[in-house]
């Protein structure tokens, strides 16, 4: 993985992007004088964000760097501080085999973002279903109906899975 920060001068915004070696960012923050945005929650006014292009750290108007793991890492932690109670509340309240019904809010390299009951998210990557959703039912909007098959600490989503799990490998 590498990491990136992009300063754009104008708007007074930092850009902060974890990116693989396919160039597709995975984790993005947004920091501006008032909030933060993160790529794990929605926002107010830009829903789930997330770099979708071929990252390329020499955007226009940008001020760009490279930054270390761990400074990304420190600014993931700051920006997401207010939604880790939430998080322990969700693992909680979903275990392993429950099922749970979502809507399809964005899709990610990761895979389908739902978002579910009590302000829970949870992630539907593409090999949990082996075709077993047509891509129709996975258009934003549609509800899905998954099985918890466990925890993604890193952007506190519930990793689903379209099979339930005593019939997963």
């Amino acid at each position: 993985m590498e990491y990136y920060k992009l300063r754009f001068e104008e708007s007074n915004e930092n850009y902060y992007f974890e990116v693989d070696d396919e160039r597709t960012v995975l984790r993005q923050v947004i920091e501006d004088e008032e909030r933060w945005v993160v790529s794990c929650r929605p926002d107010e006014e830009l829903h789930f964000c997330l770099f979708d292009q071929v990252f390329d750290q020499s955007m226009e108007d940008a001020e760009g760097r490279d930054v270390t793991a761990e400074q990304f890492e420190d600014v993931w932690a700051a920006a997401t501080q207010r939604y880790r109670k939430s998080w322990e509340r969700t693992k909680q309240r979903f275990a392993p085999g429950d099922q749970v019904s979502g809507i399809v809010e964005v899709f990610y390299p990761q895979g389908t973002i739902l978002s579910l009951p009590s302000d829970a998210y949870g992630i539907l990557a593409d090999r949990e279903c082996n075709g077993s959703v047509t891509v129709a039912g996975r258009a934003p909007g549609y509800m899905l109906k998954a099985y918890v098959i466990g925890w993604d600490e890193i952007n506190m989503w519930l990793k689903l899975s379209c099979m339930k799990p005593h019939a997963m490998k």
